[in-house]
């Protein structure tokens, strides 16, 4: 039974890097006070292309990096579209969705998908004798460097929210963006910045599951991640630690439905599968209504400081 639940515990946190990648980039986009409802599509996207590169050059490294710049780019259009040209938030994410998903599965059978490829991944990084430690050995130094990073990046926020001058800009954003406007910050251009930052996010996420988790590239491979990655924010209270605590709570049900359908065969395989995502809705519509967001979320915002230079 320890062996089971350590087992457990150490694919729950593998299962969870991937959301919990998207999840911080989105909370610090919220915080902002930008909603990114097309994390699914850029974590699709930069799923493929961290593939697709990752074959061409034969490092997993640069197909991460290259994930990364996609993530970058549909952040910036989905930027561009709901900051520059104020188009509804929500619109503009699930155009986002549906381009991702498109170009993923247009690219893919194009290039890799032609012919079976053997795709460069992360291996599990070697601690020594660490790793053999009872309990603590499998579940905290079993795994890849993408997860160790996802880790750092969520204390680094912790540290830099609430107690740095940029930290301070962003939250002020979201909270009130006139009254930020008024003591001289660029509202917009942290908006887009804090965007751009949630779409890289997102590519990494895209860029775990093919290069640290499956070491596949399958078409809808992503399977709702995105849209989950958006609840953890809730979940979390759009604070880093509690948001990558959500993360590993829907990483452990994903992990636990699996080794469900191992100890119970004569169930229909997709009444587990299904398992994870009831408890995350149902968590979330418990959480709903308990939890305060940033005050202007969602919320486009024009500077009036232009229009007074102009009078």
């Amino acid at each position: 039974m320890e062996l089971i639940i350590i087992g457990l515990i150490a694919a729950g946190v593998r299962l969870s890097i991937s959301i919990a990648y998207a999840a911080l980039g989105e909370m610090v986009g919220q915080r902002a006070g930008v909603m990114n409802v097309g994390l699914e599509g850029i974590m699709l996207f930069s799923a493929f292309i961290s593939a697709w590169i990752a074959v061409v050059s034969g490092s997993p490294w640069i197909g991460l990096m290259a994930a990364v710049l996609g993530g970058v780019l549909l952040g910036a259009v989905h930027a561009l579209f709901s900051i520059t040209l104020g188009a509804n938030q929500i619109v503009s994410g699930l155009a986002l969705v549906v381009l991702g998903g498109g170009l993923s599965g247009f690219g893919y059978r194009l290039t890799i998908g032609a012919s079976p490829v053997s795709i460069p991944y992360f291996h599990q990084v070697d601690f020594g004798p660490l790793s053999d430690i009872p309990i603590l050995g499998p579940i905290v130094f079993g795994h890849n460097i993408l997860v160790y990073i996802a880790i750092a990046l969520a204390f680094l926020l912790y540290y830099l929210m609430p107690r740095t001058s940029l930290g301070l800009a962003l939250r002020a954003a979201g909270e009130n963006p006139a009254a930020a406007d008024a003591a001289g910050l660029r509202v917009n251009a942290l908006r887009f910045g804090a965007v751009v930052f949630g779409g890289a996010m997102a590519g990494m996420g895209g860029a775990f599951l093919v290069l640290g988790q499956v070491h596949a590239f399958v078409e809808g491979m992503v399977a709702g991640r995105g849209f989950i990655a958006i609840a953890c924010v809730v979940f979390g209270g759009w604070h880093p630690l509690g948001v990558l605590l959500a993360c590993m709570g829907f990483g452990l049900a994903d992990a636990l439905q699996i080794r469900l359908q191992i100890w119970y065969p004569s169930v229909p395989y997709q009444f587990f599968v299904m398992f994870p995502y009831v408890v995350a809705l149902g968590t979330l519509v418990f959480f709903a209504s308990r939890s305060i967001g940033p005050a202007a979320l969602g919320e486009p915002f024009r500077s009036l400081r232009r229009y007074v230079k102009l009078r």
